[in-house]
């Protein structure tokens, strides 16, 4: 066949066919005696597929990689993970779409993507604004063994008067702190968006922010994915977010007990 005829036979337009080839996506094209490009009945299926990958977004070299292989497993293997990597871009379009059209006029609340992160965790109890000491005391101590924090994140429990809580750090994904400091949990976080809402107020009004939050979750029909954070930054943990996760990717995290 003609590029022609072969750009009519696939719906291909005759520029991407030769953009494909330019790519060595269609490397067996031939040429006839005067030098025009003839396609062959069994590249037909091929073309297609290399169009369909290309409006999946899947990039060049994927493509390239996947029409090379000739292990069906591993090839399954590639098109899992472009499934999954195409549901993620979904879940953050869904998500963007949403906040987008919620009614939200505190210009306090937005939304946040955080990467996957390890977790280290304590429990502990005490009033509420009484935590800092505790947090500062712990993270001093995770410095000295050379452990560096990204973050601080308090989760309430329960209580009322005095509370109990998980309080815990952000730290890199290649550290193995259980084998330096007893935890009383390690937690292998995945990437995940949050609804998050800036809090500046006495840490004595938490609960109202926390209210804020969740009415703004429920009155924009979110589903959250887990409990509210609270998410310290700065010096000494000065900078306060609440976090509510609404959308988790990859595999659930698992949590080891120390």
């Amino acid at each position: 066949m003609t590029i022609q005829d072969f750009a009519e036979r696939t719906g291909i337009s005759k520029s991407a066919l030769r953009y494909y080839e330019s790519q060595n996506l269609l490397r067996s094209v031939s040429r006839d005696t005067s030098g025009y490009r003839v396609y062959s009945e069994d590249q037909v299926e091929v073309a297609k597929l290399i169009s369909s990958l290309r409006l999946a977004d899947i990039p060049i070299k994927n493509i390239q990689a996947y029409i090379e292989e000739s292990d069906d497993i591993t090839r399954q293997k590639m098109m899992d993970n472009w499934i999954q990597m195409i549901k993620e871009r979904l879940d953050i379009l869904n998500v963007s779409l949403r906040y987008l059209e919620s009614e939200n006029t505190s210009k306090d609340i937005y939304l946040l993507e955080k990467s996957a992160e390890k977790n280290i965790w304590f429990f502990a109890e005490s009033e509420v604004g009484e935590f800092r000491e505790i947090v500062n005391k712990k993270g001093q101590e995770l410095e000295q063994l050379n452990i560096p924090i990204k973050s601080c994140y308090l989760k309430y429990i329960s209580g009322k008067g005095v509370i109990k809580v998980q309080f815990g750090f952000g730290i890199p994904l290649d550290i193995q702190p259980n084998k330096l400091v007893k935890t009383d949990f390690l937690e292998h976080k995945p990437a995940c968006i949050y609804i998050a809402m800036s809090f500046h107020d006495s840490i004595t009004k938490i609960q109202d922010g926390y209210c804020k939050l969740i009415n703004y979750a429920n009155d924009n029909n979110w589903v959250p994915t887990g409990s509210i954070l609270e998410w310290y930054r700065g010096n000494d943990f000065t900078n306060l977010d609440l976090l509510l996760p609404v959308t988790q990717f990859g595999k659930r995290g698992e949590t080891k007990n120390a």
